[in-house]
């Protein structure tokens, strides 16, 4: 199967991907909607959480059987090839309070497609998390690992007053806050905002750039919002004197008000009034206007002729609540600005980090049988082990730690409060060992089979039953008795070390200390290697002359030799009755000899 498929079926089957993790989250019960296809992919999503809330999340999923129903949604994927495993492997960098449970985490297609996980904890850190997931599966006779991204959104805490909200309003050593305004203007004229951010600084305007607090502390921000929205308003007049009178009775006053010529109020009369008296009404002035107050005595019913009692002009800056006077008309204005103020306050606490613990190493490098001990200064608390900058699955809370892979490491520790402080680094490298130095048996010459893969600087030393042979440092060693031989080859740029060892049967029939003049050596390539079954040599070019092929398993028992006829350039191995393991072949031409070795894997 091609890769691009299986990688197709792997990215389909992400959602899943996020089962593994650290225990502590048991309960999930498999509940999937009713009437969905045996075969088919059903992935729901993962809600986002808050730091600091505890988050709980159960999910349910069924895989898919095979590739049928990756290839209605990626057409890439050929449909009708089965997936007979899957297994969830691991996954990296989860938000840190967060832990995982799955139901299981290894699927045979054939019997169990359905699963669940709970996801539960309360999340100490507000971020877009990228969690690094692993999965295998077996398509075919195929089985691959992959690594896929799954994006997790943990929010930061919410603080939510009349005037405004504060997002990230608690945080550790500094804090980064964005202020909203439940109070937007919409574009609205008349209205301002103040903002008091509790450290000395101060804003003017309606939407804050984000605040960073820099220093552990407790910070009441305190915010005032002025709506002049509504403009003024003439709400009453009072006469305090008329400067008219009637001839038998006291005045009949009303108010006529003129914008220019425009008369844009006027009340009815009121009959014999005795000042001061006061008209309650409601009109609205506009800014930047000069109105005309007249006060008029009602007289029709004597000469119909209404009198003037006297007029004055006035706008929205004339004095609220002052006496004005035009001749003997005395009155006096009340006009109004309604204006809201809305005042609010919360409070943002910067929490102190807590000291940083020591990371010590009892070594740099090492090679990998060699143990690596990393101690944190945390004795007495829970420790996080990170390598690379993620969290350690199944590292535990120990603060002694065995790494067991190269990388960078730190220790992350978590006060009270939940703040946390990370080591500095240790970086840790564990070497590469050398090459496995196989040999081969060729009548009782033991010959090591492959001296490209020698590291640059190294060093050889030949064994009989555990013990070294002295001066046996070369890539070959004469087996003059039976019993084990190893070929022990040491890295001496990192000095680590690989041994291969074989139980050699001396045959009395070949004397290996009698020297024999062997033709040049050459190197078969052999494709595929290893291989599951049959496999090709190519020839360098074709037989001019007949060549004698030999198979020989790893302790050098002959299995198989055949003439290859002239005018060959390709050789096919069957290996239908081989078992698993490394077998030697050796072509003999007329003038040059070639060896190869062959890895069979089922």
């Amino acid at each position: 199967m091609k890769k691009e498929v299986l990688t197709a079926v792997l990215v389909f089957l992400l959602p899943a991907y996020s089962l593994l993790a650290q225990t502590g989250c048991p309960g999930c019960v498999v509940n999937l909607p009713a009437n969905l296809p045996a075969d088919t992919l059903y992935l729901p999503p993962l809600p986002p959480g808050e730091r600091g809330k505890p988050y709980d999340a159960t999910l349910s999923f069924r895989v898919p059987k095979s590739t049928t129903p990756v290839s209605k949604v990626d057409s890439t994927t050929p449909p009708g090839l089965p997936i007979s495993r899957i297994e969830i492997v691991g996954v990296e960098n989860l938000p840190p309070g967060l832990q995982w449970q799955a139901n299981k985490t290894v699927f045979e297609t054939s019997t169990e497609t359905d699963g669940c996980f709970r996801m539960c904890g309360i999340p100490l850190k507000a971020d877009s998390f990228v969690l690094r997931v692993k999965l295998r599966a077996t398509v075919l006779i195929f089985t691959q690992e992959a690594s896929f991204n799954l994006d997790l959104i943990i929010k930061p805490p919410l603080s939510v007053n009349k005037g405004f909200t504060t997002i990230n309003a608690k945080d550790c050593g500094s804090a980064t806050v964005t202020f909203l305004n439940n109070l937007p203007s919409k574009g609205k004229s008349g209205i301002t905002y103040e903002w008091d951010f509790g450290d000395g600084t101060k804003f003017t305007g309606e939407n804050p750039p984000p605040h960073k607090y820099n220093q552990p502390g407790t910070y009441v921000v305190k915010y005032k919002a002025r709506i002049d929205t509504v403009g003024y308003i003439l709400t009453a007049v009072t006469l305090v004197s008329l400067g008219c009178t009637d001839l038998f009775s006291e005045p009949d006053p009303y108010l006529r008000i003129l914008q220019g010529t425009q008369v844009v109020f006027q009340n009815p009369h009121v009959n014999n009034v005795v000042p001061p008296f006061t008209f309650n009404l409601y009109l609205p002035l506009k800014p930047q206007t000069n109105y005309l107050l007249e006060v008029w005595d009602e007289d029709t019913g004597i000469d119909l002729s209404d009198d003037l009692c006297g007029s004055l002009p006035f706008n929205v800056l004339s004095g609220n609540d002052t006496l004005q006077t035009a001749g003997g008309l005395r009155v006096v204005l009340k006009i109004e600005n309604p204006v809201e103020e809305i005042f609010a306050t919360d409070t943002v606490i910067v929490l102190p980090l807590p000291t940083p613990p020591t990371l010590t190493a009892s070594q740099q490098a090492a090679c990998p049988d060699e143990v690596i001990v990393l101690q944190s200064s945390h004795t007495k608390g829970p420790n996080q082990w990170l390598r690379n900058g993620q969290p350690i699955p199944g590292a535990g809370t120990d603060y002694i730690y065995l790494p067991t892979q190269s990388g960078t490491y730190q220790v992350q520790i978590v006060d009270s409060s939940g703040c946390t402080a990370v080591s500095t680094a240790q970086t840790i490298t564990f070497h590469k060992p050398p090459a496995e130095p196989v040999f081969f048996n060729d009548r009782n010459n033991l010959i090591l089979t492959d001296t490209s893969a020698l590291p640059k600087r190294y060093f050889l030393q030949w064994y009989f039953q555990g013990t070294p042979i002295p001066g046996a440092n070369g890539f070959r060693y004469c087996a003059r008795n039976s019993g084990t031989y190893s070929l022990q080859v040491t890295d001496l740029t990192t000095g680590c070390t690989s041994r291969f060892s074989m139980t050699v049967t001396v045959n009395p029939n070949f004397d290996c200390t009698v020297s024999v003049e062997h033709p040049t050596f050459g190197r078969l390539a052999l494709m595929p290697n290893p291989t599951p079954g049959p496999a090709w040599i190519r020839l360098e070019e074709v037989l001019s002359h007949e060549a004698q092929l030999r198979l020989w398993d790893i302790s050098g028992r002959l299995l198989e030799h055949r003439v290859i006829p002239v005018g060959t350039d390709q050789i096919i191995l069957e290996n239908r009755e081989l078992k698993a393991g490394i077998y030697l072949i050796e072509l003999l031409t007329e003038n040059r000899r070639f060896i190869g070795r062959m890895v069979i894997e089922y």
